[in-house]
Formats: structure tokens, sequence, C-alpha cells
């Protein structure tokens, strides 16, 4: 009986047949913030209203994919294998 299909190539899973599942997360990397005293001391009112009306159009979800998404494919054995040799094809925008 068919439960899964592949979400590379869209081949049909059967139960219990082998399958590959391929986690992602994509999330803003930082550096750490040296933060001084003086930083402490500082009134932040007028960055935080900033940040506050260049957000003001977007929803959380908008806001929340700037910060993080995961994503779980599963994947028959062909392309699990295609995945481990290139999981970062080059686009193919512009070609």
């Amino acid at each position: 009986m068919v439960t899964r299909i592949c979400d590379r190539c869209g081949q049909p899973l059967e139960e219990g047949a082998l399958r590959y599942v391929a986690k992602i997360q994509v999330f803003a990397a930082y550096d750490p913030l040296e933060i001084t005293f003086e930083d402490l001391m500082r009134d932040h009112s007028d960055d935080i209203k900033k940040i506050l009306e260049q957000c003001k159009d977007l929803t959380e979800e908008d806001l929340m994919r700037d910060v993080f998404v995961d994503f779980q494919f599963d994947l028959c054995h062909a392309c699990q294998r295609a995945y481990i040799a290139d999981p970062l094809p080059a686009s193919q925008e512009g070609n």
C-alpha cells in the first residue's frame, strides 16, 4: 500500500519500504554582540520605533520566515543519493 511519495521525484513509497527523510533548517545567523555600558545606558526608543515601522505591513508569518523555517522531505533511495551528492545544486535561473 502506498503511504508516501518521494517529495523530489514523486515516486510512490510503499508502506515499510526503505525511505529517507531530509530535514532542513534555515535560520537567521548572527555574530555575538559586544554590548558596552554606553549601549545599556542609551535610549533605544527611536530604534524600536524604526523597527516597528519597518514591520508594520508584514504578517507574523513573514516575520517568522525571516528568523526560522524548517522543512522535512521524504526521499526514495535514488533521490537520497542525488541529494547527498549535490544538496545545493546551482540555480537554473539566468541560464
